[in-house]
């Protein structure tokens, strides 16, 4: 069934359900097919459909989807079990980490919709009784950490979700203090905008969604500060949505890819509740595009090609749900279905939004085997299959260092094959163990701290550096495809060099790297590493890495190239995090008299 017939069936299925006033059925399945009932709770004579982000359709059809999809029937089951297992943990409190109150917003979303989710699909009041006291005790909060704003537009986010869909199973003076807190705490600080709103990295797009969720959630109760937040905000949404531009590759990488498509798929599906236009938000250049972006990262490893502040380990992030079934691309989940298969992706806090937008299950075409695309971080990718867990996955990169997140990574690259990553990218350190130091991390300046914390300089990443300098921080390498299996990388900016480049092939099962610099000063060393938690042996000019009985041969051809193994296991200084069980294989040669130096590099099962 394609996804303009799903709509118009779900359509028509609420279209009955409104006209015949059952919305209530019998528990199919662990699910229900309707809403349970208030069990007694006064409503004060108030009653209204919840509307915020899931429609009356997408309640009553989930039993009926999970019945034909065994994948959303698991996600959904285990997703219940977590629900009730935390009903014993203790309430939150408003606890700062730092400067953030960030991580009890996130856990306060991630509790309030699993349990208002189980709730209505269970009728289990345990769950009502739970979400209604997380929300009053975070409604007493003396507030929610203005000086960080992330923190309120997320809690707002939680709030609003939670008010909504459980609206009339709360005491009018319950839904009362929610509502004033959503209020004072929440939209009140941003009727006209706010800062964020006018950013050009994720925080825009976070606190526009945040914000309107909450104004859309009391606008019947506060219809002119309501009026007031939404103009504000379409006013300015599509600031932060030229990140996506032109081709939808995310330059935060993907883990932020899916923090701010998050809370930018959330306005829409709001504003689609609403009955409300999407402000031209899936209009923006590359933003649909972006989902194949998010897919093509993800490698047979189940990893991200982590670059920027990111993490290789893969999420079930509702988003890519969500524009799935807008882009009618099945394919585009296949990754998210084996990790549902493997018990994992209940943990990320919208997951119920997730088991809800779950698109109908259909016979999938497998997309392209690559993907390559411009922006601030332009990226080539290809695989050889998206079925065969032994398949070969390369990806690289232009850019550098001078984007929101950026480390000093151009021409870096990422490596799968036989289900192992060989070549990685270490990816973030944690924002507080460096800011508790006093390091100045988001000053993005060449003599900036940030630059000396390992994971985020250049000699952490897989690319070269000439004798010992740093990648320039405000420099970008550009990013040219030169065939299908072909891209062409030009580092000379950010190496301060009249040339140099690195070129990427990719055929017949093998990766070959040639790189070549002209134009610096004869006799300097050029450097380059890799990555890696495989053990490496070197016989010449050949290395062989090996890890979990699987094998890698990497051969070298350059001009008195020498390699040798660095162990970057333990931190380098008293400011960096461990790498356990990581490693760099390491090439070096010195540039010739005239000035010129290459390195080529074929990486092919051994």
């Amino acid at each position: 069934m394609k996804r303009r017939e799903l709509a118009a069936a779900l359509a028509s299925l609420a279209a009955v359900i409104t006209a015949t006033g059952c919305a209530s059925g019998t528990s199919t399945g662990g699910a229900s097919t309707g809403r349970p009932s208030t069990g007694g709770v006064s409503t004060g004579g108030v009653s209204r459909q919840p509307s915020l982000l899931v429609g009356p359709a997408e309640w009553t059809s989930l039993a009926a989807r999970r019945r034909s999809d065994p994948d959303l029937d698991r996600f959904a089951t285990l997703l219940l079990d977590r629900s009730r297992r935390d009903l014993s943990r203790p309430q939150l409190e408003r606890k700062l980490d730092g400067r953030r109150l960030l991580a009890v917003s996130r856990e306060f979303i991630r509790r309030m919709l699993q349990w208002a989710f189980a709730f209505r699909t269970t009728g289990d009041a345990a769950f009502l009784d739970r979400a209604r006291s997380e929300m009053l005790a975070v409604s007493a909060f003396a507030d929610w950490n203005p000086s960080h704003y992330l923190d309120i537009a997320e809690m707002t986010a939680g709030m609003a979700i939670g008010y909504d869909w459980l609206f009339d199973d709360l005491a009018p003076d319950v839904r009362a203090r929610i509502r004033r807190a959503i209020v004072d705490n929440g939209i009140g600080q941003a009727r006209f905008g706010h800062r964020t709103f006018k950013m050009t990295n994720n925080w825009s797009q976070v606190c526009i969604g945040g914000m309107v969720l909450g104004a859309l959630a009391v606008r019947d109760d506060e219809p002119d500060l309501a009026r007031d937040l939404l103009a504000a905000a379409q006013r300015d949404v599509l600031v932060g949505l030229g990140a996506y531009a032109p081709d939808g590759v995310y330059p935060e990488g993907p883990s932020y890819w899916s923090y701010g498509t998050t809370y930018s798929v959330l306005l829409v599906a709001a504003l689609r509740g609403a009955a409300l236009s999407d402000w031209g938000v899936f209009a923006a250049p590359g933003f649909l595009r972006s989902a194949e972006f998010y897919a093509h990262s993800i490698g047979p490893s189940a990893k991200h090609f982590n670059f920027a502040d990111g993490n290789e380990g893969q999420e079930l992030p509702s988003p890519i749900v969500y524009l799935t079934r807008e882009l009618d691309r099945p394919e585009l989940l296949a990754a998210k279905r084996e990790m549902i298969r493997r018990n994992r992706g209940i943990a990320e806090r919208f997951a119920p939004l997730s088991v809800l937008w779950w698109p109908v299950a259909e016979k999938a075409v497998p997309p392209p085997l690559s993907f390559s695309g411009q922006g601030p971080q332009p990226v080539a990718i290809w695989r050889t299959s998206w079925t065969d867990p032994d398949a070969l996955w390369f990806a690289i990169k232009g850019g550098g260092a001078g984007h929101s997140h950026g480390h000093m990574d151009a021409g870096s690259f990422v490596l799968d094959m036989d289900g192992q990553r060989w070549a990685k990218d270490l990816g973030a350190q944690d924002y507080l163990s460096l800011e508790s130091r006093g390091i100045d991390l988001w000053n993005m300046r060449q003599d900036s701290p940030r630059w000396k914390v390992f994971r985020l300089g250049s000699d952490a990443h897989n690319t070269l550096t000439v004798a010992g300098r740093l990648h320039s921080a405000t420099a970008m390498a550009g990013l040219r495809m030169a065939g299908d299996g072909e891209v062409q990388i030009d580092l000379a900016r950010v190496l301060g060099l009249r040339r140099a480049t690195r070129r990427a092939r990719f055929a017949n099962g093998v990766v070959e790297l040639e790189d070549s610099i002209d134009g610096g000063t004869p006799g300097v060393e050029v450097r380059w590493a890799m990555c890696t938690e495989a053990d490496i042996h070197i016989e010449g000019r050949t290395a062989i890495l090996t890890q979990k009985g699987k094998t890698l041969r990497a051969e070298f051809d350059g001009e008195a190239v020498r390699l040798h193994v660095q162990d970057i296991s333990a931190p380098r200084s008293d400011i960096d995090h461990p790498n356990p069980n990581t490693r760099q294989l390491v090439a070096t040669g010195a540039t010739g008299a005239d000035s010129g130096w290459r390195l080529g590099v074929r990486f092919a099962r051994n």
